[in-house]
């Protein structure tokens, strides 16, 4: 579960949010929305620890992980959408290139007569 309590976000001339507490639940799904500019993106930065809040904390579970792809249209057009999808867990897309590389291709295995 990820937990939310009381963030606060406040550049030195615009205050984007003020003691938002949410508690993101295991099996649903949840989206982000709003006007360009309102801080959607900004807020994700927070839930991934990769901006502090002004003020609050985001609470990760211990057995769990946070993973995300930029926000860049044209970063993984030469990927499919499983790899894309896979690189979000670091280690595990590691292992699966790792043993595409070490499986020869159907074609290279079959026996000529």
């Amino acid at each position: 579960m990820l937990t939310v309590n009381n963030v606060s976000m406040t550049f030195t001339d615009r205050t984007l949010y003020t003691d938002v507490n949410l508690k993101f639940t295991p099996g649903n799904c949840y989206g982000i929305i709003g006007a360009n500019g309102a801080g959607k993106s900004t807020f994700l930065k927070i839930l991934e620890g990769k901006l502090a809040p002004t003020t609050g904390s985001v609470t990760l579970d211990p057995h769990e992980r946070m993973s995300s792809l930029q926000q860049d249209h044209f970063a993984f057009d030469d990927q499919t959408v499983m790899n894309t999808v896979m690189q979000g867990h670091k280690r595990l897309f590691e292992v699966m290139e790792l043993k595409t590389r070490c499986t020869p291709s159907r074609t290279s295995r079959k026996k000529t007569a």
